[in-house]
């Protein structure tokens, strides 16, 4: 399964797309891959700006609200045990430029993930 590809707009990123601009590595784990997805779901589930959330078996779709202006981005997450990364796709629904938050916020939860101790 692929995540969707991103529009021409600079308001998202993708660890699967062809865009050189819109592209971000996805999120890399060593170890159990079952655990490392339990790890990025429970990091997404409690992060305070997540205000719905539909997890799937290697799937996941969160919608944040941004802080200041209360829009609503999409966070897409894709477990491929294959290659030990979870591909990530973060996208603005309004608007054409989001200075850069879709970036920032995976940035983030990027190094969320990594700093967390295995559980």
């Amino acid at each position: 399964m692929d995540l969707s590809q991103c529009p021409s707009s600079p308001n998202c990123v993708s660890s699967q797309t062809r865009s050189a601009w819109q592209s971000i590595p996805p999120i890399a784990f060593d170890g159990c891959p079952e655990r490392a997805w339990k790890q990025w779901c429970q990091l997404i589930e409690t992060h305070p700006l997540v205000i719905q959330l539909v997890q799937e078996e290697r799937n996941l779709h969160a919608v944040f609200r941004t802080r200041w202006f209360r829009f609503r981005d999409d966070l897409h997450s894709l477990l491929c045990e294959e290659e030990g990364v979870i591909h990530v796709r973060s996208a603005s629904r309004l608007g054409y430029w989001d200075m850069n938050a879709n970036r920032r916020r995976v940035e983030d939860l990027r190094h969320q993930f990594q700093s967390a101790p295995s559980t």
